[in-house]
């Protein structure tokens, strides 16, 4: 039996006939929030009869991320006459107050998802160029410029960039490694490179300490390591603590550390490791919630190490406890 999502989780899903009215919703916020993202205008939306909503619903082509019963993102994938055979993403949007809590990746990924298993060998969209943070976003995900460039049909004012990301990646392997293995990753990744800050651990060759690498065509391109550790709270008591988690920069957004994690946690779990708990920064907080950990309350800091926002966060793992068979 499966459990109820607890009512933080982010539950991505396909909309149906039932959905009508939340996506309409989301729909007119998105317009009204970002006009020039979109071929179609707030007026023109407002216009459409119930009955357009739910024929647009039910055709499933579009998902929505829900968080505690509210839609707070959504994502349409499709097909583009002018490009027989390709698949597209469109109509891309999250609330304000959810960016950066990784919606965005999720809506994504789900698309890519479809795409690649109707075998498409890329997923396309179309951004204009005044949508700068848009463009970041979908580099940071591995879209790159296919340089054709064409005019928004309803502004041809309004320029659209063509965007590509590949489907077809080698897949990311994950295994247990020597600390050594890791240190020039954390160290470029989360010291700026400076040697003088190479990122070791004082217990790094602890037989209690678990080292986990992600790899790409043989090479690390991430990094997670566990010590055993108490936590600050009485919740993260007999845990382990997960420290220099790092990503190759040019690999960020890929769902590289999502694979990490989820070896390593299953690892843990199987081992009778019940919790782990991070001082995570601040501009991964969203990756981390949406993986399943839980921020702890009132647990905001600055690093000692590097000067940046903290905060604490946790997760019990599945499965733990039950011992390794």
């Amino acid at each position: 039996m499966t459990d109820a999502p607890e009512p933080d989780d982010l539950v991505v899903r396909p909309t149906t006939a039932d959905d009508a009215d939340a996506y309409r919703a989301l729909r007119l916020e998105a317009l009204a929030d970002s006009p020039d993202a979109y071929g179609t205008t707030l007026a023109e939306a407002l216009a459409y009869d119930l009955a357009r909503w739910v024929t647009m619903a039910e055709r499933g082509a579009t998902v929505l991320a829900w968080r505690g019963g509210r839609p707070v993102g959504m994502a349409t994938g499709g097909t583009n006459d002018a490009y027989p055979g390709t698949r597209w993403l469109y109509g891309m949007y999250v609330a304000p107050d959810e960016r950066g809590r990784g919606v965005g990746e999720a809506l994504v990924e789900a698309i890519a998802e479809r795409a690649r298993a109707l075998g498409a060998p890329a997923l396309y969209l179309q951004v204009t160029g005044v949508m700068g943070r848009a463009r970041a976003f979908y580099a940071r995900l591995g879209f790159e410029p296919t340089g054709e460039r064409t005019a928004m049909r309803r502004d041809p004012s309004l320029a659209l960039a063509t965007l590509a990301r590949p489907l077809e990646r080698e897949p990311v392997s994950v295994r247990r490694v020597a600390a050594e293995a890791l240190v020039e990753l954390r160290t470029r990744v989360l010291r700026d490179g400076d040697p003088s800050r190479a990122a070791r651990h004082p217990h790094d060759a602890d037989p209690t300490t678990w080292h986990f690498g992600a790899l790409l065509g043989g090479e690390v391109v991430g990094s997670a390591s566990f010590f055993s550790s108490d936590g600050p709270s009485d919740g993260t008591h007999g845990a382990y603590q997960l420290r220099y988690m790092a990503v190759e920069p040019d690999l960020q957004g890929r769902g590289v550390g999502r694979v990490l994690l989820e070896h390593a946690e299953a690892i843990l779990a199987a081992n009778s490791i019940q919790r782990v708990w991070a001082h995570a920064r601040d501009s991964a907080l969203g990756f981390y919630r949406a993986t399943g950990w839980e921020v702890v309350a009132g647990s905001e800091h600055l690093s000692v190490e590097t000067g940046l926002p903290h905060t604490t966060v946790t997760k019990v793992l599945t499965g733990a406890g039950g011992g390794a068979g």
